[in-house]
Parts: C-alpha cells; sequence; structure tokens
C-alpha cells in the first residue's frame, strides 16, 4: 500500500495498526475465518503466543446409551481464539476426518466395532494447535434388534397408487390416487386386506387438502383440473355409508390447500393455487357443516406457498408454521380478528412438521417446489415453544439423512417417526431414496437411525398411525402422470420398538364419546402397571403434511381395574372429532387404542 493503509478484503487497516511490521502477504484460496485472520494479524504484529487451550465436551450420544444403527457423534468446542477443528476417536482411533465446521460432528456405523461397551472421546484443536481431549463417554454397542429398532413388514400390493391418505373413525383407510386418477379412490381395511373401489364421479380430488369434521365425516377442499389450475368443489365422504356428496364451493378454486379443524368445528382452509403458477388463494375461507355456508375471512389476506402447515395453538389460533413448497416467516392467525401476527421473522425450512406436544411444533428437512431445478436437501431439524413469552424457532441436532418429501407421524409414546424422502428434491429420484426410518425423541431432541423399508417414498408418499400402533406408509410417484415406472403401488407396515418390549396392556371397555374436561372410565386388566394415557386424532395426510395430526398425554388415576382418564379442558387443545386413545405401561408398550369421538 501508498496510501497509509492495507487494504484486505473489503476492509481497510490504517498503518498504524501495523506499526511497520509488515514482512510478508499471505495469499490463500480460500476464505479465512475471523479466528484464522486474528492469528495471522497476531503473528504479523508479534502479539504473544495463544497457549490458552481449547474446551470440548460430547454431547451425543448420551453416556450409556446403547446404539444399534448409524448414530451421530456430537461435541462443543469453545476457544479463545477460536476452533481449528474437533477430532473424533472410538477406543482412541480415529473416527473420519476432523470436522472444522460447527456443530462439530460425524456419523459413526457401529457395526464397525464389536458388540460390546466402547468409549467414545473428541479432540479439540485451536489455531496455534493447542488441543483438549474430552471427557470420555461409553456406549454399548448391540444389534439391531426388533425390540431397539422395531421391524418393517413385506409390502403389499395396491391398485392405486396413495397420493392421499386418511384413517377413517370405522378404522379403515379411505385413499385416493392422483393426476388423472384422482377420482380413483379406495377403502381398504387393514385387517383384513380388502380393497373397496368408493370412486368420487363428482371431482378430481388430486391435490386438494383434507381434515375431519367434528361427526367423523371427511372434509375435501379444493381438487384438481390442471398443474396449477384449481377446483373450488367441496366434498364429503361419509364412512358409515361409503358415499360422496358434494356441498357447497369455495369463493375460488384451489389446489395444494391447507383444511385445519378449528375449536368450534369449523374448517379453515388457506392457501392452494387459483390458476397458474405462484397464483396462490390469499384469503383464507372456513366453512360452517351446519349451515353448509363458506365465509371468507377478508381481513386475512396473506399469500403462502401452497400446502401451509396448520397448528390450532392452546390460545384458539392458528400457527402456520412452514409450507410444503418453501420457507416462510412464521405467522399466527387470529380468527376472531381476523389478523395476522408475525412469530419469528426468520423463515428456517421445514419439509415436513409435527405439533409433538401442545403448543410445540417440530419441523425438519426441506420444502421444495418439485417443479424447479434439483438441489441437495437438508437434515436440518427445529423446534417452536408458542407457550414461551417470545418463541423463536430453535436448531435442534439434525437428522441422520438429509431429506425432502419425507413425513413424520407422532406416535402414542410421543415420540415422531421419519420416513421416506430423497437426499434432493429429485421427485422421482428413486434410486437414490433414503430406506432407512428415523425416530426422533422430544425428551432428547435426537434422532435414532432405524431399519430401512423396501421401497422407495418420494414425492406424493404418505405415511399414517394405526389403531394397533403400526404405521401404515404408502404410495409415491404420480409426478408426471399415470403408469409411470417411479410409481409405488404399496403399502408397507413399520411395527416401532414398542411393540417388542413386552404384553401389550389391553383396554376391556372404554367409553365412544367424551366431553371437554370431562372423565373418561377406561376399563383394563392392567390398570396398576399404566404410566401414561395418549390421545393422537386419526390421521389426514399427503404432500408430507398431516392436516389432522395431534397429540396429547392425559392426566389419569387408576382406581382397582378403571383408569380414570382426564379428557382435554377445551377444544382448543383438542379440535373436535374422532381420535385413538392409549394406554401404555410402564414398558412403554402401547395397547391397541379405542376410538373415541370428542364433543
Amino acid at each position: 500500500t501508498t496510501t497509509g493503509t492495507l487494504q484486505i478484503g473489503g476492509d481497510s487497516y490504517p498503518d498504524e495498526f501495523f506499526a511497520g511490521r509488515i514482512d510478508e502477504v499471505r495469499i490463500y484460496n480460500r476464505a479465512l475465518s475471523a479466528a484464522e485472520i486474528q492469528t495471522d494479524m497476531n503473528t504479523a504484529v508479534g502479539a504473544p503466543p495463544d497457549t490458552i487451550p481449547p474446551s470440548v465436551a460430547l454431547t451425543e450420544p448420551a453416556g450409556g446409551s446403547t446404539v444399534f444403527s448409524l448414530v451421530r457423534v456430537a461435541a462443543t468446542a469453545t476457544d479463545n481464539v477460536g476452533i481449528a477443528g474437533v477430532q473424533f476417536f472410538v477406543d482412541g482411533q480415529a473416527l473420519g476426518a476432523e470436522a472444522t465446521v460447527e456443530p462439530y460432528s460425524v456419523n459413526w456405523d457401529p457395526s464397525s466395532v464389536a458388540p460390546g461397551s466402547h468409549v467414545l472421546t473428541a479432540r479439540a484443536r485451536d489455531f496455534s494447535n493447542n488441543t483438549t481431549l474430552s471427557a470420555p463417554v461409553s456406549v454399548t454397542v448391540a444389534a439391531a434388534t426388533p425390540g431397539l429398532a422395531g421391524q418393517w413388514a413385506a409390502p403389499v400390493a395396491w391398485p392405486i397408487v396413495a397420493v392421499h391418505a386418511n384413517l377413517l373413525s370405522t378404522g379403515e383407510i379411505l385413499a385416493w390416487d392422483g393426476q388423472n386418477n384422482g377420482n380413483d379412490a379406495r377403502l381398504w381395511n387393514p385387517t383384513t386386506g380388502v380393497f373397496t373401489s368408493v370412486p368420487n364421479n363428482l371431482t378430481n380430488i388430486f391435490c386438494a387438502g383434507h381434515c375431519q369434521l367434528a361427526d367423523g365425516r371427511l372434509l375435501v377442499a379444493g381438487g384438481h383440473i390442471a398443474a396449477h389450475v384449481g377446483l373450488s368443489d367441496t366434498n364429503l365422504f361419509n364412512p358409515a355409508t361409503r358415499t360422496w356428496a358434494r356441498v357447497a364451493p369455495m369463493a375460488v378454486g384451489r389446489w395444494y390447500p391447507t383444511t385445519t379443524t378449528l375449536p368450534d368445528g369449523r374448517i379453515l382452509v388457506t392457501s392452494g393455487e387459483i390458476n397458474c403458477n405462484g397464483c396462490f388463494a390469499p384469503i383464507p375461507e372456513i366453512y360452517n357443516p351446519q349451515t353448509n355456508v363458506w365465509t371468507q375471512l377478508t381481513g386475512a389476506s396473506l399469500g403462502l406457498p401452497y400446502y401451509p402447515h396448520m397448528f390450532v395453538l392452546p390460545d384458539g389460533r392458528v400457527l402456520a408454521a412452514a409450507t410444503t413448497e418453501d420457507m416462510i416467516v412464521t405467522r399466527v392467525l387470529n380468527i376472531g380478528t381476523q389478523t395476522w401476527s408475525v412469530v419469528d421473522p426468520n423463515p428456517v425450512d421445514g419439509g415436513s412438521s409435527v405439533m409433538y406436544s401442545s403448543g410445540k411444533v417440530m419441523k425438519s428437512g426441506r420444502s421444495v417446489d418439485p417443479d424447479q431445478v434439483v438441489i441437495p436437501s437438508v437434515a436440518t431439524t427445529y423446534v417452536l415453544d408458542m407457550t414461551q413469552a417470545s418463541p423463536q424457532w430453535r436448531q435442534t441436532s439434525p437428522m441422520m439423512f438429509a431429506r425432502t418429501f419425507h413425513t413424520l407421524t407422532l406416535l402414542p409414546d410421543g415420540t415422531v417417526l421419519a420416513t421416506g424422502g430423497g437426499p434432493t428434491t429429485d421427485a422421482i429420484g428413486v434410486g437414490s431414496a433414503v430406506l432407512s426410518a428415523e425416530l426422533w425423541s422430544p425428551a432428547t431432541e435426537t434422532w435414532t437411525t432405524l431399519p430401512s423399508m423396501q421401497k422407495p417414498r418420494l414425492y406424493h408418499s404418505t405415511a399414517l398411525l394405526l389403531p394397533d400402533a403400526r404405521v401404515l406408509v404408502m404410495g409415491g410417484g404420480r409426478f408426471n402422470g399415470v403408469n409411470e415406472p417411479t410409481d409405488q403401488l404399496s403399502s408397507e407396515f413399520y411395527s416401532p420398538p414398542y411393540l417388542f418390549k413386552g404384553a401389550r396392556p389391553a383396554i376391556s371397555s372404554a367409553p365412544a364419546s367424551a366431553t371437554y374436561g370431562g372423565n373418561i372410565a377406561v376399563q383394563t386388566p392392567d390398570a396398576a402397571r399404566i404410566a401414561s394415557v395418549s390421545l393422537v386424532k386419526l390421521g389426514s395426510v399427503t404432500h408430507s403434511i398431516n392436516q389432522d395430526q395431534r397429540f396429547l398425554q392425559l392426566p389419569f388415576a387408576a382406581a382397582g381395574g378403571t383408569l380414570n382418564v382426564q379428557a382435554p379442558a377445551n377444544a382448543n387443545l383438542a379440535p373436535p372429532g374422532y381420535y385413538m386413545l392409549f394406554i401404555l405401561d410402564t414398558n412403554g408398550v402401547p395397547s391397541v387404542a379405542a376410538t373415541l369421538q370428542l364433543q
């Protein structure tokens, strides 16, 4: 420099800062971190060498845990200047390459070592090569038995691709196909394996939104004319008569809308494309099943990408946590005032979402418009606690696999199952689809890798929790049309680990309905060993989001052979409709659910 300053990138430093002590200029072919720049500056100006070692602690897996499949080994590390890298070890042997960026982690396949006890450590290194070894963490490596990992059953052939799937109060699955086959709806009995054709000859209901009314009928809003062109039709399916009826239409056509059952039993519909790519319906509408009338919320206009992930909060407002197509700024809708409020102005992604506890939401993976250029998926996971005074998304441990097009399913013990998806946003990339399932623990906010299903489940795949506590995974395909090589005409049952931990508790009898705040008397011969009671709403799923999914743990007291279970206090906590009531023993084993109508 000849101007009295040293120019480094876009920053200028006065000559006095270096006091004429510049002996060399180093040129790198990469961007330096702030810590590296500071270290070089300290060396250049003759600052004292950094002799303070970093600190480091292992955070995953937990000490004393049992690992049986691909697992993340992670650590936190800090230093007075900066961390150059963290090296992980198993029994003193290096595990992969040094991790040089946060979060510091590496994936470890425990099958690379013998079963038994093993010691994990992490060594942090700063830019002056000071190092610190973490305290050791001991884990047990075991074989992936069903009691640890669960078990997949062989695929079952289907006559359709289950793009849309719903668990009805009768115990049957109502599913329908996609593209030009959107009229082809089937009932499937999971017990007998029998399919019954129940076509909707009124509307092509592909790419509609759907959820259940309080009386158990399924409402389907919108449908398919052509790509990005929606219908205003509203259809109801009656499980008792197995018939369709078209009722009052919406004000505008909607393709890929979301429907949400409100605490008063009305149905909220949001978003959906009207008649062109990106032409989202901005005005929400509400359907009143008592009057067969739709009402527009003209004061609540907001353009949301298609299939927003909507959840009723404990205070009655409705949260827009994410969308299937794109990341959004998280907002809440006050139905009474027809106003949206920003919750967290920083958009973070999530391709699938669940409200895993009252007011608490988790989302993971990538959202995407599948018509756009193919990009890598992400494994990121975030949680949001809307019961806090100033809620914000908080990043937690990521999934083991990056995923797009996956589905999150709530289980009776409060954990969350991730199935399907792929490492990129390629909707038909079945050759690289992620077959391994993962299980998320709300207690530790970490993921566990589970066994692999047999069929690839990407775009248009679905998953539902069943009353027997298994998960049914279906569909995938129908991206460009019908009868493509990538269409998945099958389903698979997954039995979670809790089904292999001992005899199941049994419900002898339970009431068919309950009122808010009332008592639910559940008869069981296993009352003495029941540890928890949970309520899970019958699911209604498509395009990575279950529009009816909800989970609550209910207080109870045992009295002889009776469990006196306290029903949810109000409809904000559990909107009216049909639920599965599970009792779980001290080993976490769930019963077969009783079907209960909250009203």
